[in-house]
């Protein structure tokens, strides 16, 4: 299979940087840097004092990935791919929350500290456990957000749909994290019109989630966007089968029986 390195995720037997840099290289976006390039930032970065107590090392921490190596969340309003590629954020030290969280964890380790990832509503946060006390970090900013505003971010991002408790705030399993990741790339991607790129993208999901209704329809318009409509049918049909009280379903319906059959092939 093209990305059977992406089925060792279950087993987690390879780190989350790893694999999501695999997932750039493999999508050829342009040149970024090397995930050693980025290792070698942390090299050249100051020690965080290993006396200090857990908040004066986590700020030493923040202080060393924001502002020593210049590391900040992406500015645009519409995100392009160039803020979602890691290679590509080391390169210009600026992305979205879920790479700088995955970029802070990989820092956080370098100096002997364990974060992780917890896939929160909104963005994702950063977390540590230290004997009986759990803290909290923002990866937009490195700064420490305290229970009060955990809740308060997850009252406003889910606006009453659901009640707030601690499940919600468990470490995210890393073929989470890669379906996440792989998400936010199709979406810039399409949006971009790099349609063969977008494709590579639900590919690499589809590897993750084989039979998901969605990509497969993500898959379909891809193929049409591609000039391929006799491969696009089989995917939409598959999700109108799938999801009909999906209120897209209906519209595929309609599309559906106006094609007339093979136009192009697909190479």
């Amino acid at each position: 299979m093209q990305y059977s390195f992406l089925q060792q995720c279950e087993q987690q037997l390879v780190p989350t940087i790893e694999m999501v840099w695999e997932i750039s290289r493999q999508l050829e976006l342009s040149d970024g840097a090397s995930l050693t390039d980025f290792r070698r930032q942390l090299e050249q970065a100051a020690d965080i004092d290993p006396q200090l107590d857990i908040k004066q090392q986590i700020k030493q921490l923040s202080q060393l990935f924001y502002r020593q190596l210049g590391y900040s969340d992406a500015p645009e309003s519409w995100v392009p791919s160039h803020r979602v590629a890691i290679d590509q954020v080391v390169a210009y030290r600026t992305g979205i929350p879920l790479v700088l969280a995955i970029l802070l964890k990989e820092c956080a380790q370098q100096q002997g500290l364990e974060l992780q990832v917890v896939d929160f509503p909104g963005y994702p946060l950063l977390k540590m456990a230290q004997a009986d006390e759990t803290y909290f970090i923002d990866p937009q900013n490195g700064q420490l957000v305290d229970y009060q505003e955990v809740v308060a971010r997850f009252d406003e991002v889910m606006d009453g749909d659901a009640d707030f408790c601690w499940d919600w705030a468990e470490p995210t399993p890393q073929k989470a994290l890669l379906e996440g990741y792989l998400t936010e790339l199709k979406q810039c991607l399409m949006a971009e019109a790099r349609y063969e790129k977008a494709l590579r993208c639900v590919q690499m999901l589809l590897t993750l989630q084989p039979d998901d209704p969605y990509e497969i329809r993500d898959r379909g318009y891809l193929y049409e966007e591609l000039g391929c409509q006799h491969v696009a049918v089989d995917d939409y049909q598959y999700f109108v089968d799938q999801c009909p009280d999906d209120p897209s379903a209906e519209l595929l319906k309609l599309q559906l029986e106006g094609y007339s059959g093979p136009q192009h092939l697909f190479h």
